[in-house]
């Protein structure tokens, strides 16, 4: 079985869903962090940047001011590493399982995130994590580590996807 774990799929295919949702019995034992959408009404404003430990942070939105824009996004790399780089770096001396959700085009802005995510996955700790489908150079890179096995999410595969998911986290306890 792979130390790391990446679950790529489309755009709203349900990544967070699923790393959140199959690594709540396993909580205690994880560090990192995940990304949820900011709606405005039901159109996608932003993402915030949440930690396992609670904290938060507005790492994208529309019309912020930013000297790093992707697509309509401004983005804050200050949150990304003050708050996500922090946190992988805490789970790396601190916690079993790391996840990061996601490794995609906003974060890789940053060098300090690079680093941090390799960082992880050459470290002895299991990580979890999403990453983005489509080719990107770096992204393309860390998909073929050593130690890592990918799965693809879709809305038809999401049961089958996250029962090995389960089984993977469930099998570092042995």
């Amino acid at each position: 079985m792979a130390k790391n774990l990446f679950i790529t799929g489309k755009p709203a295919s349900g990544k967070t869903t699923l790393i959140r949702e199959a690594i709540l019995p396993h909580i205690g034992r994880c560090g990192g962090f995940y990304t949820e959408e900011i709606l405005e009404g039901s159109q996608r404003a932003g993402f915030l940047l949440k930690t396992l430990d609670g904290k938060e942070g507005v790492l994208a939105k529309k019309g912020m001011s930013s000297e790093i824009k992707l697509n309509k996004y401004g983005i804050d790399v200050n949150v990304l590493e003050n708050l996500g780089v922090a946190a992988l770096k805490d789970a790396i001396a601190n916690k079993e399982i790391i996840v990061i959700d996601e490794v995609g085009s906003m974060e890789i802005f940053s060098d300090a995130f690079r680093k941090a995510l390799l960082e992880c996955l050459s470290s002895q700790k299991r990580v979890i994590a999403s990453i983005r489908h489509n080719s990107q150079p770096f992204t393309d890179e860390v998909k073929r580590m050593d130690n890592t096995a990918m799965l693809y999410l879709s809305r038809e595969n999401y049961v089958e996807v996250k029962s090995a998911v389960k089984e993977w986290l469930n099998n570092g306890d042995e």
